[in-house]
C-alpha cells in the first residue's frame, strides 16, 4: 500500500467519524427540538384545556348568580365567579397569539368576575338588583354559554388531532396557516361577541372609563403645532431653546404636541395639550448627585411653582425620594375639602431646588368646581362608623375616586393602631365605608397601600 494511499484512508476514517458525530449531534438535537415542541404544545393544550373549563364554569355559576336572593348568597357567587375568571384570564394568558388579539374574549373575562362583585356589594349595602342588571346578567351568562361552546368544539378537535398548537404556529404567515389553524378557529370565537353589551357599572373595567373625557379640555379651544410651541417655550423659561417637534398623541381623551431637546446629555421632554395649550407632562432627565434641600423645602417650592403657572389651592399629599429627587403629590382642595381626582405631580431636584418633572394628565381630566352639598351625616355620626380600634387624630372631608373613577364625598379620618398609620374613608351622605389605607412612612416618602 502506498502512502498516498494510507494518506487517503486516513482522511475517509476521520471524515467517516466525523460524519458519524455530526448525525449523533443532529439526531440529538432533533430529539430534544422534538421533546421541547412536544412539550410545548402540551402546555398550550393544558391550558386551553383549563380555560374551557373555567368559562363552562362561569357560565353555570351566572345561572346561579340570576336566582340569589340573598346579599350572602350572591357574595359567595360572585367571588366564585371572580376566582373563575381570574384562572381563565392566567390560562388566557399562556396561549400564544398568533395574528387574533381575542380582545372581546379578554375584555369578557375581566368584566364577568368585575360585574358580578360590583353587584353583591350593592346587595350587601341594602340595594336591590335592578332589572337592567339583572339583564345584564342574563347577557353575561349567554355569552358564557357560546364562549364555553365555541371552545368546547375547539376541545374536541385538539383531541381528534384535527387541529394543533404547534402546528398553527409553525404554520404561521402561509396559506395553510390561513386556510385552516386553530387561530382561525379561535378568530371565529370573537366574532360570536357581536353585540355584547355595555356595561357601565362601579367598576375599574366599566366601558365607561375608556370614553371619558376631559372636563378642562372639553370647551377648550384647539391651537396649532406652532403655537403649542410657543407655549411650550413660555413654560420652561430659558430651558425652552432649542426645542423641536417630537411626535403627537391622537385618538385618546388627552391629544397632544410633544417636544423635546438634548443638551449635555440630558434630554427635556415637554407636551402640550392640543385644546388649551396646557402642559400636559414635562420631564427633564438629569443626574442629581447630592442633597441639598429636604422634603419640606421641595414641598414649599413646589407649590411656589404651581402658584406662578396657575394652579391654585393646591395641598401636598403623598411625596417619594429617589436618586435625589423628590417626587410630591397635590391633590385640589375646594374650600378646605381635598378632591383627590384633581392631581398633580410634581419632580424637584434636591441639589438646585429645580423642577425637573410635572405631570397633570388627573388635573386636566378631572379638575372643575364641584358641588360638596351632599353631605348628610353629621362628622360625629360618620366618627361611629369608624372602627373603635382607630385612634382618631384628624378629621376632614375629601372626594375620593373609586375603582370606576366615580367621585364619592367622604370623611376623611386619619388615625393610629398598633403603631400604624391609616386613613378610613366614610361616605358623607350614606355612612358607608368607602376604603381603608395604610400608610407607609419610611426615609424615602409616605405612600399608601
Amino acid at each position: 500500500m502506498t502512502k498516498t494511499n494510507k494518506i487517503h484512508i486516513a482522511v475517509y476514517s476521520v471524515l467517516g467519524v466525523i460524519l458519524i458525530v455530526i448525525s449523533v449531534l443532529l439526531y440529538r438535537s432533533y430529539n430534544r427540538e422534538k421533546q421541547l415542541r412536544t412539550a410545548v404544545n402540551n402546555s398550550y393544550d393544558k391550558a386551553f384545556f383549563e380555560l374551557t373549563d373555567y368559562v363552562n364554569n362561569i357560565d353555570a355559576l351566572l345561572s346561579k348568580a340570576q336566582l340569589a336572593a340573598s346579599p350572602s348568597q350572591m357574595a359567595s357567587i360572585s367571588n366564585e365567579i371572580f376566582m373563575q375568571a381570574a384562572e381563565a384570564k392566567s390560562c388566557f394568558g399562556d396561549l400564544p397569539s398568533g395574528e387574533s388579539t381575542l380582545e372581546n374574549t379578554a375584555l369578557f373575562l375581566s368584566q364577568v368576575g368585575d360585574y358580578t362583585y360590583v353587584l353583591s356589594q350593592s346587595m350587601i349595602n341594602g340595594s336591590e338588583i335592578s332589572s337592567e342588571e339583572y339583564e345584564n346578567l342574563n347577557s353575561l351568562n349567554e355569552y358564557a354559554a357560546s364562549l364555553g361552546k365555541s371552545l368546547s368544539d375547539i376541545q374536541q378537535k385538539i383531541y381528534s388531532g384535527e387541529l394543533s398548537f404547534s402546528t398553527a404556529s409553525a404554520a404561521f404567515g402561509t396559506e395553510a396557516y390561513a386556510a385552516s389553524s386553530i387561530f382561525t378557529d379561535l378568530a371565529n370565537v370573537e366574532k360570536s361577541f357581536d353585540g355584547y353589551p355595555e356595561l357601565i357599572y362601579d367598576g375599574p373595567f366599566s366601558d365607561h372609563i375608556e370614553n371619558m373625557q376631559s372636563y378642562m379640555l372639553g370647551s377648550a379651544a384647539g391651537i396649532s403645532r406652532e403655537e403649542a410651541l410657543v407655549k411650550a417655550e413660555e413654560f420652561l423659561g430659558d430651558r425652552g431653546s432649542g426645542l423641536e417637534y417630537e411626535t403627537e398623541t391622537t385618538n385618546t381623551a388627552i391629544e397632544a404636541y410633544t417636544f423635546g431637546k438634548e443638551e449635555n446629555g440630558t434630554h427635556l421632554t415637554i407636551s402640550i395639550t392640543k385644546s388649551g395649550g396646557y402642559v400636559l407632562y414635562f420631564l427633564e432627565n438629569r443626574s442629581v448627585p447630592t442633597m441639598n434641600y429636604d422634603t419640606a423645602a421641595a414641598t414649599e417650592i413646589a407649590l411656589q411653582f404651581l402658584e406662578q403657572h396657575g394652579y391654585h389651592n393646591m395641598t401636598d399629599s403623598y411625596y417619594e425620594t429617589s436618586d435625589n429627587i423628590a417626587t410630591i403629590n397635590f391633590a385640589y382642595s375646594q374650600n378646605g375639602t381635598k378632591c383627590y381626582s384633581d392631581l398633580i405631580k410634581v419632580r424637584v431636584a434636591l441639589d438646585t431646588g429645580e423642577i425637573t418633572g410635572l405631570e397633570c394628565k388627573g388635573y386636566l381630566m378631572n379638575h372643575r368646581e364641584r358641588d360638596l352639598s351632599g353631605i348628610v351625616l353629621s362628622e360625629a355620626e360618620a366618627r361611629e362608623r369608624v372602627s373603635t380600634h382607630l385612634d382618631v387624630t384628624a378629621v376632614s372631608t375629601a372626594v375620593i375616586p373609586k375603582d370606576s373613577l366615580r367621585e364619592v364625598l367622604c370623611y376623611e379620618f386619619k388615625g393610629t393602631y398598633m403603631d400604624k398609620n391609616f386613613i378610613v374613608y366614610i361616605n358623607a351622605e350614606n355612612g358607608r365605608e368607602e376604603d381603608i389605607l395604610l400608610l407607609i412612612e419610611s426615609e424615602t416618602g409616605i405612600l399608601t397601600i
